[in-house]
């Protein structure tokens, strides 16, 4: 059976943190205009699962989005959407859809207009890459799909590798795999395994403008249900080979969990409690991590590195905020402007209302952009990693309708898009 891609403890969390916010004072919206777009209003609870990989992107004038609509009870039959908007974001039609065992697919596009979609299937161990030309028809006749044999698993992320021309996805089994931009399958290898503390669990992979690929990711406690710990490696040569932040190469396959080699996030007191890594970014010499330790008091955690170094830098926490937005949830995700690389927005979950923060000195200092004047029950708050043509940010949600454990029941999916700082 496959792994569960979701958590019912994990899920209510999250509609407590919603409902919180918008029971309590109503705060006033800040900042710059957050435009919401309603995507689909007949989905299950995890439809947009989780904030570790992409599934919004604008290319070629356009945005598409992909989430779930429905399931089967052992997870080898879910319904996937990739939808497409013509006018920036205002209505969405549906560009493909099929059944299949994945979790929601993860979006990618290059320069060209070229658009990537990767989606995993349960039952045959594969994963699968369709890519739609420039060109191509806006629909399932446009695409040509690439296996990638033994690359199924329930967490999954993917990563444009702009410098090489290369795609890489990155399977929480542990596999990491690198494809043409022509979707040529290229290699496959194991780089993480378990070790005796937990097993891999939610990779996440960003690129920095020096062509370094890094990768991070959680761990999960053997036999039991906890996010244990955070790590994190980079690579300098597309994926060949990796190292911790300011150390050598490591020999792979490398051990995934607290006795492994590569560099830990989280503190020694966390280890007992859940830490899951929400996003992550990588500009200006810096690699940022966004996660929620559920300790008691809960601790939200922004810390920042210096690649060449390894130095932690800073560890923003209990609270990251700016002067009225205050985050604090288990997703959220990291944009970034190519054209100012000091320049970071980090988005989430304040009190039920998406919430932004804006960088302009490389996460040095934070302070408030957006926040919406609505409530929802914010469940997987996420979006495209770089601001679009116009600066803006956007990005997606699951509004979870009561009750939240219930994992068939109907739920709602919206686009957004905030207004980038000038």
């Amino acid at each position: 059976m496959p792994p569960l891609p979701w958590n019912g403890a994990l899920v209510v969390g999250l509609v407590v943190l919603g409902a919180a916010g918008a029971r309590g004072a109503e705060p006033a919206a800040v900042g710059a205009a957050v435009t919401v777009t309603p995507l689909d209003a007949d989905v299950i609870h995890y439809a947009t699962f989780q904030s570790h990989n992409q599934k919004v992107v604008a290319v070629g004038g356009r945005i598409y989005t992909s989430h779930l609509r429905s399931r089967n009870a052992p997870y080898t039959a879910q319904t996937w959407r990739l939808s497409v908007s013509d006018d920036g974001g205002a209505s969405f039609r549906p560009m493909a859809e099929e059944t299949l065992g994945t979790n929601p697919p993860v979006l990618e596009a290059t320069a060209d207009g070229t658009l990537y979609l990767f989606r995993v299937d349960f039952p045959s161990g594969a994963a699968f890459l369709d890519r739609w030309p420039a060109a191509a028809p806006r629909d399932v006749t446009g695409r040509t799909t690439t296996a990638i044999p033994g690359a199924a698993a329930g967490k999954y992320a993917a990563l444009v590798d702009e410098p090489r021309g290369r795609l890489c996805f990155a399977s929480h089994n542990g596999t990491f795999h690198r494809l043409s931009t022509a979707g040529e399958l290229l290699d496959s290898r194991t780089i993480l395994v378990g070790g005796p503390a937990g097993i891999l669990q939610y990779p996440h992979l960003a690129l920095d403008e020096d062509g370094r690929i890094h990768l991070a990711w959680t761990t999960q406690k053997h036999g039991e249900y906890l996010y244990r710990s955070i790590h994190h490696l980079v690579s300098d040569d597309g994926g060949d080979s990796f190292h911790t932040l300011g150390g050598g190469a490591l020999r792979l396959p490398i051990v995934a969990d607290d006795t492994g080699p590569a560099t830990r996030i989280t503190p020694d007191d966390e280890l007992d409690v859940h830490t899951w890594l929400s996003s992550a970014v990588a500009r200006a010499g810096r690699w940022h991590g966004l996660y929620l330790a559920q300790s008691q008091p809960p601790r939200q955690h922004l810390v920042s590195y210096e690649i060449a170094t390894g130095i932690r830098l800073a560890d923003r926490q209990p609270e990251v905020r700016g002067t009225a937005i205050r985050l604090h949830g288990l997703d959220g995700f990291f944009v970034a402007d190519r054209r100012r690389p000091r320049r970071l927005y980090v988005v989430g979950n304040d009190g039920g209302r998406l919430g932004c923060l804006v960088s302009d000195d490389a996460g040095t200092t934070w302070r408030d952009h957006a926040r919406s004047a609505t409530a929802w029950s914010l469940y997987s708050i996420g979006g495209c990693r770089w601001t679009t043509a116009a600066g803006d940010l956007i990005g997606t949600f699951t509004d979870q309708v009561p009750p939240a454990t219930d994992v068939d029941a109907r739920s709602r999916v919206f686009f957004f898009r905030i207004t980038g700082a000038p």
